[in-house]
């Protein structure tokens, strides 16, 4: 029992430490060391900084695709009875025929950078976790109208997903002022560790009624992968007739010996940032990047399920329990047994412990500044993610001020995630070498989540050295020349 607590809060660990990143406002907050994750192109305008352990750099992102969390209150309502009701109806009406779910959150363990004359290095070491839970409209369809009058001999897809990932990585980066500071390009290269995954590739369960015998067809395709990087929990599958008994766990395991099995053994990869900015002339600064281009081999405590036979169907006439008005569960359970079998014939549902790769989620930012001065522009940003061969966009406008030596401000209004309400804001904040910030795309989903379907937000204490210091020096020149 206290192997399966542990590996369910493995499976759940995104969720716990409350993933698809966008970090809108962020890429033109040119005082914030962390815009680098976004194009590592952007130096800071800090000769160094330093990300205090734990609290440099904290990101959370929660999305919904089809219905906001005010919709989840809205369904409920009394009826006539004073009972209440939940019209799961009107609820489900604006579903796709995908639905999705996404968790994401970054912890910075620790960072720094520093700048060489036209050179800026980077340096991070993080726990990245992503959930994306993938939910079928022809399910919700299903459970609210029926499979009777219009739905007969329809094809509905009950086909559900889980792509959960959690990885420790460390990253190295570099940028480089060239073409007399017109163009600078960088890049970043992470070194991951994956910690535990649960990959979909492939979830199909399709359901049809026939309009004339009213038999049920049935069709199943389903590929999942799991693994995770912890000593002491086998790979398990849940149709194994011994699934009970393998959850026996050692007392003798400790935190620190799940630390130690991370650390530990296999389930590596690799990822790649690029990013460059370009000075068209002193009025248009052009930018792009792609972020996360990489993949993780998982071949420690991996599982997998695989349909053998994903072409087959299956008609389902009923079951054959003459006995079952007596009461006779023999008969009863017999009949469940016996369906069961023949669907596990049918589809062949094959399981193993193959390694597998699973890709990183990747993004890519192309944006424009107009520059009014050194210190204010404007932009505009465009950012885009791919999920299931899936394009998620979004575009940006922003307004970007450096009001002070102390105080940087963006105000960002976004169209993203199926949402034209996103209304984001950061500012950063230095008192002497302290540097404190924040930034979200979407206060209202902060403030007032019930109407918002995406809330996120991105906040930390950075240490910041030689901010400003040529200015300090051609003071320090004109005052020595009048002299």
């Amino acid at each position: 029992m206290k192997r399966l607590i542990i590996t369910s809060v493995v499976a759940l660990i995104g969720l716990i430490q409350v993933q698809g990143q966008n970090n809108l406002t962020l890429y033109n907050m040119k005082p914030i060391p962390q815009k680098f994750y976004v194009n590592p192109a952007n130096q800071s305008d800090a000769k160094v900084f330093i990300g205090l352990p734990g609290i440099s750099s904290n990101y959370f992102d929660f999305g919904l695709s089809a219905f906001k969390l005010g919709d989840v209150v809205d369904a409920i309502r009394p009826d006539e009875n004073g009972d209440t009701t939940f019209m799961l109806g009107e609820f489900t009406d604006g579903f796709k025929k995908k639905n999705f779910i996404s968790i994401s959150n970054s912890v910075d363990l620790f960072s720094f950078g520093f700048k060489v004359k036209k050179n800026y290095f980077f340096f991070n070491t993080s726990l990245v976790n992503n959930v994306r839970f993938t939910a079928p409209g022809d399910f919700f369809q299903f459970v609210a109208q029926g499979n009777g009058g219009a739905n007969l001999n329809r094809e509905f897809d009950f086909g559900f997903g889980l792509d959960m990932m959690s990885y420790a990585e460390v990253g190295i980066g570099y940028s480089r002022k060239l073409m007399n500071d017109k163009l600078t390009v960088g890049g970043r290269v992470h070194f991951i560790k994956g910690i535990a995954t649960v990959s979909t590739e492939e979830s199909s369960f399709n359901f049809t009624t026939d309009p004339n015998t009213f038999d049920y067809y049935l069709q199943s395709d389903i590929q999942i992968n799991t693994a995770n990087s912890f000593s002491g929990i086998p790979s398990i599958s849940p149709f194994d007739s011994t699934f009970d008994s393998t959850f026996e766990f050692s007392d003798s395991l400790t935190f620190q010996d799940a630390v130690n099995s991370i650390l530990k053994g296999g389930n590596h990869g690799v990822a790649l940032d690029l990013g460059a900015t370009y000075k068209l002339n002193n009025n248009l600064t052009l930018s792009a990047s792609i972020t996360n281009l990489g993949r993780i081999t998982w071949n420690t405590n991996t599982y997998n399920w695989k349909s053998e036979n994903p072409s087959a169907t299956y008609q389902f006439t009923g079951l054959n329990i003459e006995n079952a008005l007596d009461f006779d569960g023999d008969d009863v359970e017999t009949a469940f047994n016996k369906l069961s079998d023949t669907l596990q014939s049918t589809f062949r549902l094959n399981n193993n412990t193959e390694s597998f790769t699973t890709g990183l989620f990747a993004q890519f930012y192309v944006g424009g500044n107009l520059n009014f001065t050194k210190n204010h522009n404007a932009g505009v940003l465009l950012h885009g993610s791919v999920y299931k061969k899936t394009l998620d966009p979004a575009i940006t406008l922003s307004w970007n001020s450096k009001l002070t030596r102390v105080l940087g401000v963006s105000l960002s209004y976004s169209v993203a995630n199926n949402s034209i309400v996103n209304a984001g804001l950061g500012f950063s904040l230095n008192a002497g070498p302290i540097q404190t910030y924040f930034v979200s795309d979407n206060l209202i989903g902060l403030f007032a989540h019930k109407q918002a379907n995406t809330i996120n937000m991105r906040t930390g204490i950075n240490v910041t050295i030689g901010r400003g210091e040529k200015k300090l020096k051609k003071k320090d020149k004109k005052k020595k020349d009048k002299d």
